[in-house]
């Protein structure tokens, strides 16, 4: 991990949430958080 600098890590991170997901019906993770905490602070 020392060999890679804060951009690479968040580029991957970036990358990675925003990867559409079977597991999530095709959402990516991030719209799925988002859905997530919309349901919660409308309850």
């Amino acid at each position: 991990m020392d060999s890679y600098s804060a951009d690479d890590i968040l580029a991957v991170e970036l990358w990675a949430n925003a990867l559409p997901r079977k597991i999530l019906g095709y959402r990516t993770p991030d719209g799925a958080f988002e859905a997530e905490m919309n349901a919660i602070y409308a309850a």
